[in-house]
């Protein structure tokens, strides 16, 4: 996704908690949830500290039928902030290709491998009922003295990491943390002087799993030990995947064989995205929230926007311009993000139900305000041209 400029703003999902500590989890939250996006800072910021202290607006069930946009339980009080639109915006950038040293300059700097329009840098989101406040990387690393972040999950995971880290680069240098053991896209940065650690763990299906050639064998009942092993070290971890099941899988639970995803093309019982993700997701939450003392917060799906094909068969990102009523109307959100979506709300409530303290859950819902950013991604030039 982009990333060589950023701005001040972003949607912010509420946390039901208290103190300094909590409201630190609720900028987190302001930051990620459109942090793979571009928007602004708003007109005027609100008083940050009665958001800090809202409480959670929770859906009560899930119409199968209904579009994305119409299963959101994300609220800052009466504010539904997942029902929304962006709007355009002139205000700073939190960052720049030229101020941010972490950029990879070969694939994220969209500008320099010849992306010729900027209009995709000023946008930010508008809920219908609220204004949001701008995204303060100072207030922030001063709330998160002391404490560690995870974000756990694929590519999107890892985007959330970088953009996160050119935005409080810009406060403070941060160093890298060398690990114990080489893993493809782990990394881990510092920032001494508020003693604030945060790393994304490379884990595109959140559970165990092994590769021969390109089919993935997935473990739907085991947690990858890759981020489950460290995870009590973390006072907050974010938790999402999607897109990687669509790769060529077969699932298992232990020993046993469910069945493999269309792209396996086996001949065993045909297991789709959405059921593999629910058992999968049912598994990881109940792993954390038993023995887990930090607070767990799990992204939904974010939407691909392809042209012409897909990942993996030519597709391509090259619209300009978010989804507007004002230029022909929005479409509907694709049947499988929706599905996803879906299933994942659906698995945080079974969670909610069952977890002794429902303050440590939250759930960031960014599949519409996502969905409606199909100018958000690199495309074409995440490479030099």
């Amino acid at each position: 996704m982009e990333l060589e400029e950023r701005r001040s703003g972003c949607p912010l999902y509420h946390c039901k908690a208290s103190g300094a500590f909590a409201f630190a989890t609720s900028c987190i939250i302001l930051f990620l949830n459109c942090s793979w996006l571009l928007s602004t800072s708003p007109p005027h910021q609100p008083d940050l500290l009665s958001l800090a202290a809202t409480t959670s607006r929770a859906v009560d069930h899930v119409d199968p039928n209904a579009p994305t946009d119409d299963v959101h339980p994300s609220s800052i009080g009466n504010c539904d902030l997942s029902q929304g639109e962006w709007v355009a915006d002139t205000g700073p950038l939190l960052y720049t290709s030229n101020t941010c040293r972490f950029i990879n300059q070969s694939r994220q700097n969209c500008v320099q491998n010849g992306r010729p329009d900027s209009g995709y840098l000023h946008w930010r989101w508008k809920p219908f009922e609220c204004e949001l406040p701008p995204f303060n990387p100072t207030f922030f690393l001063d709330l998160m003295r002391g404490k560690k972040l995870a974000l756990i999950g694929d590519s999107l995971a890892r985007n959330h990491l970088e953009s996160l880290l050119c935005t409080l680069a810009q406060v403070e240098d941060p160093i890298s943390v060398s690990l114990d053991f080489d893993r493809f896209n782990d990394f881990m940065w510092h920032f001494p002087s508020h003693n604030f650690t945060f790393r994304n763990f490379w884990s595109p299906f959140l559970v165990n799993y092994t590769k021969e050639n390109d089919l993935f064998k997935l473990f739907l009942n085991i947690p990858d030990v890759a981020w489950a092993e460290q995870l009590a070290e973390y006072d907050i971890a974010v938790v999402s995947t999607g897109y990687w099941y669509f790769r060529k899988i077969l699932f298992h639970v232990d020993d046993t064989v469910l069945g493999a995803n269309p792209e396996a093309g086996l001949n065993v019982t045909t297991m789709e995205a959405p059921a593999a993700i629910r058992i999968a997701l049912a598994n990881v939450l109940k792993h954390m929230i038993q023995g887990y003392k930090g607070i767990i917060m799990l992204r939904t799906v974010t939407v691909d926007h392809f042209d012409s094909g897909n990942w993996m068969n030519g597709g391509s990102c090259k619209r300009s311009k978010p989804f507007s009523h004002q230029d022909g109307g929005i479409p509907r959100v694709p049947w499988m993000s929706r599905e996803i979506c879906k299933v994942q709300i659906e698995e945080y409530q079974k969670a909610m139900a069952y977890a002794k303290d429902i303050s440590k859950l939250k759930l960031l819902n960014v599949t519409y305000s996502a969905f409606l950013r199909p100018d958000g991604h690199p495309g074409p030039y995440r490479m030099i041209r």
